[in-house]
């Protein structure tokens, strides 16, 4: 599968190249993704659609922060689902939206170790 993770110049100009408020987003990305994918997946293989509704709209929200398109797409799909109770595909979404937000996280990891703290050009 290949595919843009992130846009990093995108990303830092829309942060109007604030790499603490980068780190920050990361930090609290990386945080709150984890538990709200869970959320997501749990919903799916429960088939509440209403769960899934609500967690993939936020997980959205998250991912379409750092640009990440796919992720977007794939979430944006669930929560659709969700809202139509339509969970013939959650579980085959689901494990897209896993594979892409685990490369984002790696992607973001990243990219926080090139513009975290200890890289200060001061």
């Amino acid at each position: 599968m290949a595919y843009a993770v992130i846009d990093e110049s995108e990303l830092l100009s829309r942060l109007e190249g604030d790499e603490e408020l980068l780190a920050e987003l990361i930090d609290t990305f990386l945080e709150e993704s984890g538990p709200l994918l869970q959320q997501v997946a749990d919903a799916a293989g429960s088939r509440d659609a209403a769960a899934l509704n609500r967690a993939a709209h936020t997980l959205k929200g998250m991912v379409s922060v750092f640009g990440n398109l796919e992720a977007a797409h794939t979430a944006r799909a669930l929560e659709a689902m969700g809202r139509k109770g339509d969970l013939e595909k959650a579980r085959e979404a689901t494990a897209n939206l896993q594979e892409q937000m685990e490369a984002l996280e790696k992607s973001l990891a990243a990219l926080k170790e090139k513009h975290g703290p200890s890289s200060d050009r001061g």
